[in-house]
């Protein structure tokens, strides 16, 4: 007896679950050779003092971590007080926008939705020479207010748009049911919109902050002496000096910055949360 051709549901699904294992594994290859692989490189490098590094026992030290000037130390602290400074403004402004947005269904929506991805669609240096020429007047280059304000700014784009997904997936009906109850529309919103929007702010929090610590092209414009972001000050140290040990030492600290404060919002909020809804937060 022949056999049955290979048709139907059960084989279309064989094939779609094939095709969809390939292209994973094709994504975390290219992930790992472009992105996670280079990053490993720099951590190794900075052990080695140097970017010719081997994974081997020979050559692992902290000296360059070790002889890391003080001025780096300070770059880092201004780095990454402004970086969370600006995400949590960002946030603040985008969470209030989307609030009016959503549950005020404003005609503008989609304007507003469009002036707000300004920023990303103008190069950061055309970006950065406009907010020099905006903040000399204003006394707000060469400073901690006008770093916040600009990385604020930069990350206004992403926080709407994870704030509005976010805020309708919440059904109003909740705010309306503790509106009923006799709160008012602020109480309500802070105990019932709020803790549900939490988690999926964790996540925007992250990738704002993350992309703040390492933004570098809007802040060489803006920056001086007093409001010196590390990436400026390694770049100008490079130019300079070259590829010191220091250096390298200190991008890989950049990656250590990073990878715990992912492992903070992963630790609070969990990283089903990260990766679910708004309101995912049941078993």
């Amino acid at each position: 007896m022949m056999d049955a051709p290979r048709t139907g549901p059960r084989y279309g699904r064989g094939i779609g679950n094939l095709t969809g294992r390939l292209a994973l594994a094709v994504y975390v290859t290219v992930l790992t050779a472009l992105l996670v692989l280079p990053i490993g490189l720099v951590v190794v490098a900075s052990f080695h003092g140097g970017l010719e590094a081997s994974v081997g026992e020979d050559g692992w030290s902290f000296a360059a971590y070790e002889a890391m000037p003080h001025q780096y130390w300070l770059s880092l602290w201004f780095t990454i007080k402004t970086a969370l400074l600006s995400t949590a403004l960002a946030l603040v402004v985008s969470v209030a926008a989307a609030w009016g947005l959503v549950r005020g269904k404003l005609r503008e929506r989609r304007l507003v939705g469009m002036l707000v991805l300004l920023p990303d669609a103008v190069p950061s240096i055309t970006l950065g020479i406009g907010l020099l020429v905006l903040f000399i007047p204003l006394g707000l280059s060469n400073s901690l207010a006008g770093t916040v304000v600009a990385l604020a700014a930069l990350g206004l784009a992403m926080g709407l748009r994870f704030a509005e997904v976010l805020m309708e997936a919440i059904p109003e009906e909740l705010e309306q049911a503790a509106i009923t109850m006799g709160a008012s529309r602020l109480v309500a919103f802070l105990s019932v919109t709020l803790p549900l929007l939490a988690p999926g702010l964790a996540a925007a929090a992250l990738f704002i902050f993350v992309h703040n610590l390492v933004t570098f092209e809007l802040l060489l414009f803006i920056s001086g002496p007093r409001a010196m972001p590390i990436s400026v000050l390694l770049f100008t140290d490079i130019v300079e000096r070259g590829v010191l040990p220091q250096a390298i030492a200190m991008s890989a600290i950049l990656v250590y910055v990073a990878i715990a404060f992912y492992t903070l919002i992963v630790m609070t909020v969990g990283m089903r949360h990260l990766a679910g809804s708004p309101l995912s937060r049941k078993g």
